[in-house]
């Protein structure tokens, strides 16, 4: 082989090496494991549950901002919370996740509606929910229906009550009540979840109605996936009956109102409820009359001796939304008997503040026995898909009316702290959406040793060409 040719040779190959040299360089593609869009990062302490956020260590996790969405696209009044932060921490049996979100218009005082319940003197905002129908709404009472009645602006009238938008007729049950304001907006009582099913299919559901002295409580979920397909695509739920098959009015619901849309999944959901599980006794009306000491009342008597907040720990699959507990006060209890202590087994605290919500909730690492199958047992070296909502309830989100992550995200405990800074955005996208997730990382050692390998292959293919040309 001539010279010439093996010198073509050679720089044909030195151009090869400086031209991976250079990609990988400029690449900065970590060659370990995806990171994980929410690190659990590991910490000496414990939770300070009577002032979220103040532990020492929290100052060192750097804030996650996660985007939020309607979940009921058409409501004018759901996905009005934009965005959430969040951080984690474990410090070897607790796992703590801290939020914090804009809320100009606190939900103080108002009962959560199944708190209510329980207690006989109940009395104020949110003891019910009131639905605001579509503008362009009208209504009619039909006489030959002789042993129905409605409740039209406190008088009762003989007839069935019709509702009618755009030519789409929904007959309501028997006593159905509205009232009737000064526009002309019809103001729906009492509502069952079927009716708010009706109510939304048909194009008549236009958001629950508030007003200065009528809201519903704040509220915050975090939902922890247990399906088995994976990763799952759906984080939202079902509207329609109160359990699977319903019939409402000579209509058949397939579904039950708040069961999972992920088909084949099921998710455990912490729920925070500012009227009922956050623990101050001048704005949160379940605390202030120590309605979760009265055993004759809930049947569970509030057993913590910090007197702490917590979050009601629900479990949802395809069937049906269940309660983690024997009493089954938000929804159906998921056992019998065998679940003492699980309604308060998920601690938080909250604070507001400066037009922001802060809550913190905490949880042992491990779940008893007794209730693994509803909750996840949490560890290291796993990935978990995770969802978050947040409700307003003085702007009138409440139940399926709220904002929401449009989809999963990853989370994982870490056994390392953040060690430098830089701003990264991550979009995730699922089936209908993305979700934006902006967080200030840590650089991992993997994406600097890729990074350095490229730079020193690029320098060394340089100067071996140099050698090559000067000669």
């Amino acid at each position: 082989m001539s010279i010439k040719r093996r010198s073509k040779y050679t720089l044909s190959v030195l151009l090869l090496a400086l031209f991976l040299g250079i990609i990988m360089g400029l690449a900065n593609i970590p060659m370990a494991q995806t990171s994980p869009q929410i690190p659990v990062y590991k910490v000496a302490g414990s939770a300070d549950l009577s002032n979220p956020g103040s532990a020492s260590y929290w100052s060192q996790i750097p804030w996650i901002n996660i985007s939020l969405t309607a979940n009921i696209p058409m409501a004018p009044t759901s996905g009005l919370t934009h965005y959430l932060l969040v951080k984690a921490v474990w410090n070897g049996s607790w796992i703590i996740i801290l939020e914090r979100w804009y809320a100009p218009e606190p939900a103080f005082g108002a009962w959560s509606a199944a708190a209510a319940g329980l207690y006989p003197l109940a009395s104020g905002p949110s003891l019910f929910r009131l639905i605001m129908l579509t503008p362009g709404t009208t209504y009619t009472i039909e006489k030959n229906y002789t042993n129905c009645f409605a409740i039209v602006n406190g008088e009762t009238i003989q007839g069935r009550l019709v509702l009618n938008y755009s030519g789409i007729l929904l007959p309501t049950p028997n006593n159905t009540q509205i009232t009737i304001t000064s526009n002309g907006t019809i103001i729906l009582w009492h509502s069952p979840d079927p009716m708010e099913d009706l109510l939304y299919t048909d194009g008549m559901f236009y958001g629950y109605y508030v007003n200065s002295t009528w809201y519903y409580p704040d509220r915050a979920a975090i939902m922890w996936y247990m399906g088995n397909v994976v990763p799952p695509t759906k984080d939202d739920m079902n509207m329609g009956g109160e359990y699977p098959n319903q019939t409402f009015d000579g209509v058949t619901f397939k579904d039950a109102g708040g069961s999972l849309a992920q088909p084949g999944g099921a998710a455990n959901i912490w729920m925070w409820v500012s009227g009922a599980t956050w623990n101050n006794i001048t704005y949160d009306p379940a605390f202030k009359v120590n309605l979760w000491q009265n055993t004759s009342l809930t049947g569970l008597p509030y057993v913590d001796p910090g007197n702490h907040g917590f979050a009601v720990p629900l479990y949802t699959n395809n069937t049906n939304m269940y309660e983690v507990d024997t009493a089954g006060i938000w929804y159906a209890p998921v056992a019998t008997s065998g679940l003492n202590g699980s309604l308060f087994f998920i601690w938080t605290g909250a604070t507001y503040q400066d037009g922001y919500w802060t809550v913190e909730f905490a949880r042992p690492l491990a779940v008893p026995s007794a209730y693994a199958n509803w909750m996840p047992n949490i560890t290291v070296g796993k990935t978990y898909y995770v969802a978050f909502a947040v409700w307003q309830g003085r702007l009138g989100e409440t139940l399926f009316d709220k904002s929401i992550t449009p989809n999963f995200l990853t989370l994982e405990l870490v056994t390392t702290p953040p060690t430098s800074t830089t701003t990264s955005t991550t979009s995730v996208t699922s089936v209908s959406s993305t979700t934006t997730v902006t967080t200030i990382t840590s650089i991992s050692s993997a994406t600097i040793y890729v990074t350095v390998v490229g730079i020193v292959i690029a320098i060394v293919a340089l100067i071996i060409l140099y050698v090559v040309f000067r000669r």
